[in-house]
C-alpha cells in the first residue's frame, strides 16, 4: 500500500499540506486552476491529509523556479507543513536542474512531493525511479514545446513581426484570425499589420519628445493616465511598462529581439543575464523619426549612468562636478556652523568617496564654495562664447573637431577590413574543424579560436569608441547654447541651466590650487567641453599610479596599485 493511498486513522492523516496550482504559458498545457484544485482535493480526501494553504502560479512557465513555489518550500523548511501536494509531477518544474535543487532542498527537511493523480511512492527507489522518468518526460515536453516556439517566433521575425502577435500602443492590430461574420464560430485567415492609430501615435511621438526633453517616466504615466489613455490590455499605464515599451523601439519602426549569437539560456532565465538584444527592422509604419529615435537611446544611456538623485537638478552643477583625485562626484553639503545660526543648504562641494567612503577611496577631501564653482564656470562660458564672436567667419581654417572626426572615419574604415578579415578566419577555422576534427589538436583550436574571438572583440570595442568621436558635435554646434547660457543666466531656472550645462560640457573637474597655503586654499576649476577628446579617457597601454597623482599618498597607491588600461 503506498502512501497516497493511505486511508484515515493511519500514521499520516491529517498530515498538513500546501497545494500548489501552476497554469502554463504554454497553450496545449493550460490546465485549468479549477481541475488541478479538484484533483488535489480529492487525493486529501482519500488519503487523509488536510490542505492548509493553496498557492497559485497562474500563466507561469515551469523552466525556471522564479515563482510561488519558492514560498511552499519555505513553509515547509519552517515546519508549518509536511510537503507539497500538485495535479501532476510535471507541475512543480519543467527544468533538470531546478527540479533537482528544489526537490533536495525540500527532502532535506524532509518534506515530500506528492502527485495527486500518479500514484507513486518515492520512498522506494522504485518508486524514484518512476518519478525521475516523469520528470525526465516533462522536461522533453518542455524541450519540444520550447523548440516549437523558436521555430514560430523565428517565422514571424521572417515577416518582420513581433514575435507574439498582440496589439502595440499606437497601433490598430489586424490580427491574423479574424471572426467569420457569416458563420458563427468560424475564422478567416488574413494579412497580419499593424496600422498607425491617428489619435493615439501623436501621444507616442509626444511622449518620447518630453522624455528626451527631460521629463521623467513618473510624469509620462500621470499624463498619460490623466488624458484618459490606457494601454493595450485596457488598464492603467505603470513606469515599468511604458519604459519598457518606449525602450523596444517598436514605435521607431524596429523589433528588438535576444541576440543570436549569445549563448544564453533565454528562455529558462525568463530574459537575457547579459542583456544581449539588438534591434531589427519591422514591417510596420514608423510613429517617430531617427533622430528622435537616437536620441531617445542616447538620453537613456545617460540617465543609466546618473546617480538617481541627480538626474533631477537641485543646482546648476548636479552630476557635473568631479572631484579631480579620485574622479569621483561632488555632492553638495550644507554650512550648518554658522555664527549666526543659520543653515546654508549646497553651501559646499565636496567629495562623495571622502565623505561616504573614507581618506582610503579618495586621498584628500575638498571643500569648495559651490558659488565660487559656479562663477569660474560662467567665466568659462564668457570666453567660450566671446571666442565664437571673435573667430566668425573671417577665416576658412578647418577646425580640429572637423579633422578628428576625419580621421576617425578614415580609422573606422580600415578596422571594419580588419575585423571583416578576422571574420572570415573564424568561419574557415571552425569549418575546417567541422569537416575534419582531426587536422588540429582539440587544445590548439581552442587556442587559436579564443584568439581570434579576443581580437574580434577588442576591434568592436574600438570601433564604438570610434563611432562616438564621429558622432561628437564640434563648438560651431553648441556655440549657440553657449551664447545662450551667457545672456539668460539670471533668468533660467535650475534645471534649465543643469540641463544646457550638459549638452556643452562633459563634466566640471574641481580641485585644490597648488598655492602653497594650508588653509584657505584656491581652487581649481576645469571645465571638459563635448567637442574635446575626453582627456579622463583611458588611452590604450597607458599605465597610471596613484601614488603620482596630485596629492596622492603612499598609502592609497600601495592599496591600489597601478591601473594598466589593455582595452
Amino acid at each position: 500500500m503506498t502512501p497516497n493511498s493511505l486511508q484515515i486513522g493511519s500514521p499520516f492523516a491529517g498530515e498538513p499540506y500546501i497545494g500548489y496550482i501552476r497554469v502554463s504559458t504554454w497553450r496545449e498545457e493550460k490546465i485549468s486552476p479549477e481541475l488541478q484544485k479538484t484533483a488535489i482535493e480529492a487525493w486529501a480526501r482519500r488519503t487523509g491529509r488536510r490542505i492548509i494553504d493553496w498557492i497559485e502560479d497562474l500563466d507561469m512557465t515551469g523552466r525556471n523556479f522564479k515563482r510561488k513555489i519558492m514560498r511552499g518550500i519555505e513553509h515547509v523548511e519552517k515546519r508549518k507543513a509536511v510537503g507539497i501536494a500538485v495535479w501532476k509531477y510535471n507541475r512543480f518544474g519543467r527544468n533538470d536542474l531546478g527540479i533537482a535543487v528544489n526537490l533536495a532542498r525540500l527532502e532535506q527537511v524532509g518534506g515530500q512531493l506528492q502527485s495527486a493523480t500518479e500514484d507513486i511512492d518515492a520512498s522506494t527507489a522504485v518508486g524514484k525511479f518512476n518519478r525521475a522518468i516523469l520528470f525526465d518526460l516533462a522536461v522533453f515536453e518542455s524541450d519540444r514545446a520550447g523548440e516549437q516556439w523558436k521555430e514560430a517566433h523565428a517565422h514571424r521575425r521572417a515577416l518582420q513581426l513581433p514575435a507574439t502577435g498582440r496589439g502595440r500602443f499606437g497601433y490598430i492590430w489586424h490580427p491574423r484570425r479574424i471572426p467569420d461574420p457569416d458563420r458563427l464560430g468560424e475564422f478567416l485567415l488574413q494579412e497580419e499589420w499593424y496600422q498607425v492609430h491617428e489619435q493615439h501615435a501623436p501621444y507616442m511621438d509626444a511622449a518620447y519628445e518630453r522624455k528626451v526633453n527631460g521629463d521623467g517616466f513618473n510624469q509620462l504615466v500621470h499624463w498619460y493616465n490623466g488624458a484618459g489613455l490606457r494601454s493595450t490590455r485596457g488598464g492603467l499605464w505603470y513606469v515599468s511598462g511604458l519604459a519598457r515599451y518606449m525602450d523596444s523601439g517598436f514605435a521607431a519602426g524596429l523589433l528588438r529581439i535576444h541576440d543570436p549569437k549569445c549563448r544564453c539560456k533565454f528562455t529558462e532565465t525568463n530574459g537575457c543575464p547579459f542583456k544581449q538584444y539588438i534591434y531589427v527592422p519591422g514591417a510596420h509604419e514608423p510613429i517617430i523619426g531617427w533622430d528622435l529615435w537616437e536620441a531617445y537611446q542616447k538620453h537613456r544611456e545617460t540617465t543609466k549612468k546618473t546617480p538617481p538623485r541627480a538626474r533631477k537638478a537641485t543646482y546648476p552643477l548636479t552630476g557635473l562636478a568631479r572631484h579631480n583625485l579620485c574622479r569621483h562626484h561632488l555632492s553638495a553639503a550644507s554650512d550648518s556652523g554658522r555664527r549666526d545660526g543659520k543653515t546654508i543648504r549646497g553651501h559646499y562641494l565636496v567629495c562623495s568617496q571622502y565623505k561616504h567612503r573614507s581618506h582610503d577611496a579618495c586621498p584628500q577631501n575638498i571643500n569648495a564654495k559651490r558659488l565660487d564653482v559656479e562663477t569660474k564656470v560662467r567665466e568659462w562660458l564668457k570666453d567660450k562664447a566671446a571666442a565664437g564672436i571673435d573667430a566668425a567667419p573671417a577665416t576658412q581654417q578647418r577646425p580640429a573637431a572637423l579633422d578628428e572626426r576625419a580621421a576617425a572615419a578614415r580609422e573606422r574604415v580600415r578596422m571594419q577590413a580588419e575585423l571583416a578579415k578576422i571574420d572570415k578566419a573564424l568561419d574557415r577555422l571552425v569549418t575546417d574543424y567541422a569537416l575534419d576534427p582531426d587536422k588540429y589538436p582539440a587544445e590548439t583550436f581552442a587556442r587559436v579560436r579564443d584568439q581570434l574571438t579576443d581580437k574580434k572583440g577588442g576591434i568592436t570595442a574600438d570601433l564604438n569608441k570610434l563611432a562616438e568621436v564621429e558622432n561628437a558635435p564640434a563648438i560651431e554646434d553648441v556655440q549657440p547654447i553657449i551664447v545662450g547660457l551667457v545672456e539668460e543666466w539670471d533668468t533660467l531656472v535650475t534645471e534649465e541651466k543643469n540641463a544646457l550645462l550638459k549638452q556643452v560640457a562633459r563634466r566640471v573637474v574641481v580641485g585644490y590650487a597648488d598655492d602653497g597655503k594650508k588653509r584657505n586654499r584656491g581652487i581649481t576649476v576645469q571645465v571638459h567641453p563635448v567637442w574635446e577628446r575626453d582627456p579622463w579617457e583611458p588611452i590604450k597601454g597607458e599605465v597610471v599610479d596613484r601614488r603620482e597623482m596630485p596629492g596622492g599618498n603612499r598609502r592609497l597607491g600601495e592599496l591600489a596599485g597601478p591601473v594598466r588600461h589593455t582595452e
